[in-house]
């Protein structure tokens, strides 16, 4: 017996909104033996289909984690920082909380790593 999926095309399209860097992302070609590059895209590709388009937080959240691995196919500088706070074990789907843990790092070193550089930028300006 034939088994059809039906797709919510809204959802897929509000989820398409709040990561514009989504074909960025998936389509980074990373080394051959980088584990870490692989896992850490298939848990966002995972993670972001998997919100609910209808609720704003998680749709905050999608969007951070958007940005987060945006820089992390960018930049080789934070791509470095974040192999110190993350490893494969902790990308997973069986344990909510870890889910969690691993969601918060991402976006404060982020946020954190942003800071810097702007902080680095500023203080390094020819007068």
């Amino acid at each position: 017996m034939i088994q059809t999926q039906t797709i919510d095309i809204g959802h897929v399209k509000k989820i398409f909104e709040n990561c514009p860097n989504f074909e960025k992302i998936i389509h980074y070609e990373y080394p051959f033996g980088d584990i870490l590059s692989k896992k850490l895209i298939d848990w966002y590709r995972e993670l972001i289909f998997s919100a609910n388009g209808n609720n704003e937080n998680q749709l905050l959240l999608i969007r951070a984690l958007d940005r987060s691995l945006y820089l992390y196919v960018r930049d080789n500088k934070y791509k470095r920082g974040l192999r110190k706070i993350i490893t494969t074990d902790d990308l997973t789907f069986e344990n909510k909380d870890l889910i969690k843990e691993v969601i918060k790092r991402l976006i404060e070193f982020t946020n954190n790593y942003e800071k810097k550089e702007v902080r680095e930028v500023s203080v390094s300006k020819w007068l």
